[in-house]
């Protein structure tokens, strides 16, 4: 009787670590699940739904003007349905992103425009850095956290600020063609933007404001859809500041551009100034408990009919949990 007390102890005791070192670890284990699986095969090309204003410019790459000089570069076929912008002035343009590492968005920009091209990321995941190193000046913003790890004039991204393992994506750097300061404009000749410092999804994400045009390139920051603030470097607490201080910067009549498709529509992923509401209203009602997730992990709290925030949990160790 006593050996079978002491077996039973001995394998409760086990299954107690076991389980601690999966919470610990969840968002490794998540990452090597994912690695494990593989990405699914690339949508027949006959098989995409296009918008109304989108066309194909390869078999790949499929290209909507929002107007005579700005253009959405979309990668339909993979299924992370990947977003770049082209901002285009009289002297030079921008590329918003680079997208995925699968194909060469460089030939796509080149059928657009024949001005020099400059590409910034508004963070460091592969599918945002696929294709820097095809252009010939990369921007970063100007971050003491990212100029204190360049050497050399070089800059190489850590593995989870990357993310590219989980596709098989060896991580590799860029050397750094400029800093540009948060808050400050470029001039792209009859053609002002603005860098916008806009952590949460991770530290170093930044947007892009067309201010005479009411438009922010905003990356994954959010959007109509998944928002994720559930990774190891994202941050709740930073998700909210940047709401508010978005709401108080932008005009209400401000359209945002996202990363990825939306939620329901096959268009280029844009809102309008509520879904910034709506995420500042849900963001304090988790902050004061007053919204409920749903789901394992991570959890999803919805913030309007289309858009949920992912979360981590909230226990110890929660990484995105840091409202003051």
């Amino acid at each position: 009787m006593a050996r079978i007390v002491r077996t039973g102890i001995v394998a409760g005791a086990v299954l107690i670590v076991l389980v601690g070192a999966a919470y610990v670890f969840r968002t490794p284990l998540l990452l090597k699940a994912i690695e494990l699986a593989g990405a699914p095969p690339l949508v027949d090309q006959e098989k995409v739904l296009l918008g109304e204003q989108e066309v194909w410019a390869d078999d790949f790459y499929t290209v909507e003007r929002l107007d005579a000089q700005t253009f959405a570069i979309s990668e339909p076929r993979y299924f992370r349905d990947v977003y770049s912008y082209l901002v285009v002035g009289e002297r030079e343009a921008l590329l918003i992103d680079s997208g995925s590492p699968l194909r060469d968005i460089s030939s796509i920009v080149g059928q657009l425009t024949n001005k020099p091209v400059s590409v910034i990321a508004t963070h460091l995941h592969f599918d945002h850095v696929g294709n820097h190193t095809r252009f010939e000046k990369i921007l970063m913003p100007d971050l003491g956290t990212l100029r204190a790890r360049t050497r050399e004039g070089r800059f190489v991204p850590e593995a989870l600020e990357h993310l590219g393992q989980v596709e098989g994506y060896e991580i590799s750097g860029w050397e750094v063609g400029g800093w540009w300061p948060v808050g400050t404009e470029i001039d792209l000749g009859r053609r002002a933007v603005t860098l916008l410092a806009t952590p949460g999804h991770t530290p170093d994400s930044i947007s892009i404001w067309d201010r005479a045009n009411n438009r922010l390139f905003m990356g994954d920051y959010a959007g109509d859809g998944e928002i994720y603030a559930f990774l190891p470097n994202s941050s709740l607490g930073a998700y909210l500041e940047t709401t508010e201080r978005l709401l108080n910067d932008l005009p209400p009549e401000t359209l945002l551009f996202a990363a990825h498709g939306g939620a329901e529509t096959k268009a280029v992923p844009s809102v309008g100034t509520q879904n910034l509401m709506d995420l500042r209203d849900g963001l304090l009602a988790m902050r004061d408990g007053r919204l409920a997730g749903t789901g394992f992990w991570p959890r999803a709290y919805p913030i309007n009919r289309n858009t949920h925030v992912l979360a981590d949990w909230t226990g110890p160790g929660g990484s995105s949990w840091d409202f003051d």
